[in-house]
This record gives C-alpha cells, sequence and structure tokens, in this order.
C-alpha cells in the first residue's frame, strides 16, 4: 500500500538559477548516501556539482539501514516514494525483549503516518546513484589528498589527478574524513578550540552484522524490530525488502562489551562460531538465527565503535562537511544515515536560495548542528540502557513493562522529535 505525503504548503521558489551562477561548481568527496543524496537534490535544483569516489566501485554491503519517517519524508521530496517502497520492508512497531530469558518486556505499535522503512543499505545507495541523471559528474578512483581555500576558488590536490579548483568543497567523506582534520586546523581566526574535537575514544563495544535470506520460519520477526537486550549484549533482528517486489532477508546486528580495542572499520571478517557462542541465550528463535549463520556462506563482519566529540562547527570558508564527516555517532539510534540525508537536503536548499555560498554554508550549519549533536548524545546514552545490568536493567525493564501496558504511546513519544521532523515544514518556516 502506498501512503501518499501528508499535505504541506510547498517549499518557496528557490530561484536556484538566478542565486547559483553556472560557472560555479559544488564538489563534493565522498559517494555515500549522504553524498549521493546531496547529488541527487543539487541536479534536482539544477545546481552543478562534481562528485568524487576513492573507491574503483560501490561496495556491494547488503546490510541493513533502518529508513524513519524523518527521511522518508526527504526521499518522497526527492520524487522516490515508489522506488523506496519497491526495495523496502515496513516497521509497524518494535518489540524489546530480555537477553538473559528471552521475556518480551515491551512492545508497541508505531504511530507515525509516514512510512518507517527497512532495507539493505546497498538498495538504498543504488535508488540514489539511479536518481542522478548525469552520471558523469560522478567519478570513482579519485582520492583527495588535501585542498587550499584562495579568494575566489579552491585548489584541489589528487593522489591520481593534476590539482583542479572548484568554488565550494562538501565533505561527505565518512568518519576518516581527511577534509575535517583539514578543516579543524583552519580556523578562521586561528585560534583553535582548547578540545580537540578530533580526539575520539573506545566506547568499548564490538558490533557485528550479518544478513540471511529470509525464511519461513522467520515470519514471526516480519513487520516490527525485535530487539533482546541485557548484561553486556545486545541484538537487533528485523526484514528487509518488499517481499511483493524484491528478495527479503534477514539483517541480523550484534553488540557485545569488549574492553579489547577493536578498529573502526566495516568489514573484518568475524569468527562467525565464535560469535554464535558469545550470543548464545534462553531464545530459541535466536539460537536457530545464529545456527543458520553459521551455516550460511554469507560472511559476518566486525567494527569497533567509537565516540566522537561532537564538533564546535561544521564550515570553514567554501568549505563544509556533511554526515559522518561531520557528526560520527553510535549505532543505538540508528540514525546515521538519516541525518547524513538530513543534512544533504538541507543544504542543497540553502545553496539554492543564497547567492552567497559562505553564508549558505553558514544557514546549513546553523540549521542542522544542534539537532545532529542532540542525535549524536542520545545514541551515546542508548548504549548504556540497551546494556544495563543490576539494578538498572530491573528499572530499565519495570519502566518498560509498565509503560508499554498501560500508555504505549508514551514510547512513540519519546521519539517523536526524531521521527515527526518534518524539513520541509522547518525550511519554509525560515
Amino acid at each position: 500500500m502506498t501512503f501518499p505525503p501528508s499535505p504541506r504548503p510547498p517549499v518557496p521558489p528557490s530561484n536556484s538559477q538566478d542565486n547559483f551562477s553556472r560557472k560555479d561548481e559544488i564538489t563534493i568527496i565522498g559517494a555515500g548516501i549522504g553524498g549521493l543524496t546531496l547529488a541527487s537534490a543539487l541536479e534536482k535544483k539544477e545546481i552543478p556539482f562534481q562528485l568524487y569516489e576513492q573507491a574503483d566501485s560501490f561496495e556491494a554491503l547488503g546490510y541493513g539501514i533502518q529508513v524513519s519517517p524523518n527521511i522518508v519524508r526527504v526521499l518522497w521530496e526527492l520524487g522516490l516514494e515508489k522506488e523506496l517502497e519497491n526495495i523496502s520492508h515496513r516497521c509497524l512497531g518494535f518489540e524489546l525483549r530480555s537477553f538473559n530469558s528471552d521475556k518480551i518486556l515491551a512492545k508497541w505499535q508505531l504511530n507515525n503516518k509516514i512510512p518507517y522503512y527497512q532495507c539493505r543499505r546497498s538498495d538504498l545507495h543504488q535508488l540514489l546513484f539511479d536518481s542522478i541523471q548525469d552520471k558523469n559528474r560522478i567519478h570513482f578512483s579519485q582520492r583527495l589528498e588535501s585542498y587550499q581555500q584562495e579568494d575566489d576558488k579552491i585548489s584541489l590536490y589528487w593522489q591520481n589527478l593534476q590539482c583542479t579548483t572548484t568554488t565550494a568543497l562538501v565533505a561527505a567523506d565518512g568518519v576518516r574524513s581527511q577534509v575535517r582534520r583539514s578543516l579543524l586546523d583552519a580556523v578562521a581566526d586561528g585560534v583553535k578550540p582548547q578540545n580537540n574535537p578530533e580526539q575520539t575514544q573506545y566506547a568499548g563495544y564490538a558490533a557485528y552484522r550479518a544478513i540471511l535470506p529470509f525464511k519461513d520460519k522467520y515470519r514471526s520477526f516480519w513487520g516490527k524490530a525485535t530487539v533482546w537486550m541485557g548484561e553486556n549484549h545486545h541484538v537487533v533482528v528485523y526484514p528487509n525488502g518488499n517481499q511483493n517486489n524484491s528478495t527479503p532477508w534477514l539483517n541480523l546486528v550484534l553488540v557485545v562489551k569488549d574492553a579489547n580495542w577493536n578498529e573502526q572499520g566495516w568489514n573484518i571478517p568475524a569468527d562467525k562460531q565464535a560469535v554464535a557462542q558469545e550470543f548464545a541465550n534462553q531464545s530459541e528463535e535466536l539460537k536457530e538465527i545464529l545456527e543458520d549463520m553459521m551455516a550460511s556462506p554469507e560472511p559476518c563482519f566486525k567494527w569497533g565503535l567509537f565516540i566522537h566529540q561532537p564538533l564546535p562547527y561544521w564550515s570553514q570558508g567554501k568549505v563544509t562537511l556533511l554526515g559522518d564527516a561531520a557528526h560520527p555517532m553510535l549505532p543505538f539510534q540508528a540514525q546515521g544515515a538519516a541525518m547524513a540525508i538530513e543534512d544533504a537536503y538541507v543544504l542543497a536548499e540553502y545553496l539554492a536560495r543564497e547567492k552567497d555560498i559562505e553564508k549558505a554554508f553558514l544557514n546549513y550549519q546553523q540549521t542542522r548542528i544542534k539537532r545532529a549533536t542532540k542525535v549524536q548524545q542520545v545514541s551515546r546514552n542508548n548504549a548504556d540502557i540497551f546494556h544495563a545490568s543490576g539494578v538498572k536493567a530491573m528499572i530499565r525493564n519495570f519502566g518498560l513493562g509498565l509503560i508499554s501496558s498501560t500508555f504505549p504511546s508514551l514510547l512513540n513519544q519519546k521519539t517523536a522529535w526524531i521521527y515527526d521532523y518534518d524539513l520541509c515544514v522547518k525550511l519554509n518556516k525560515q
């Protein structure tokens, strides 16, 4: 079933062709979800861009991503309503269980008019790539090594290219952003912040991800996200894909407290047998899933989770940051990619409105930084809630059970500031 966008006043005409000189171009570094969303939004506003990706091609990572209503709205605005529905499983609610006993702690239905979707990251990535008409503006195997801002241009120095110039630079190059490091060393007044925002801290958790072909015996997981919470352990299971239009999968994320430092990379192979032993519990359903994971040819990957301090600013001159380059966050609110998509939509809108690129970048930063920083903090706090033990776990479990059995709407209200956020309405008010 297709759910049309809720009525809203149209975004005021941006007159982008008048505000943005055709000789000007935006250079985007990084063709992940944030970079592709920005490219798609700029193209629709007829703002020229070049998009550079250091990889030789897109990685075919099929692992799951949660597409919450706040970004479903954005993707609809980009004209991708039907395409998104065709690749997605619709999540209608959540079920929280005890990792130790498998007892249901809470369950509730979502009450959003806008769908909450779950799909494979690679499918969303492909959808965004396909939405860009002029593929000649996308360049692979190009790694930016440094840049230099001058009065009317930015010089870009590449690993495999001669120096090029651009009008403005947007870094969507992820948690290890080279541009971010340079930007933080180039504060306009030359004074660096007292605390080093580049400093990262190992969060003390290792995460594992796997994906399995969906089977009939997984049918009880359809239509929801299932979460096991317990001392030192946390597991999330949800379907991916629209069973009517694509091959459905079961996405599996497992998190464990681990004092040993782990790399921050996304594709470190994990020992599946060791993972299954670590996460063995009282749930027969989870036991079956772990057995299927061990037998499956699909790999399981491990990565370390790190805490990144919120940045004091994202923009300097005609250079700005987007997505994980601006606000890397722990995965415990499932909003990392969502914040990148929101960033991209807002940035494209301000570039269309403003002749002055520096002003557009500062308006973008002012609109986005408070919300993204709050989501960063909530994601960090959720780590303690999900893995609580002892008295804290007893209080959590009692509270969840009481609320879900008496006032389940309160659980939706807790995340309403995230899911009900409507960028178009906010931008209309400015």
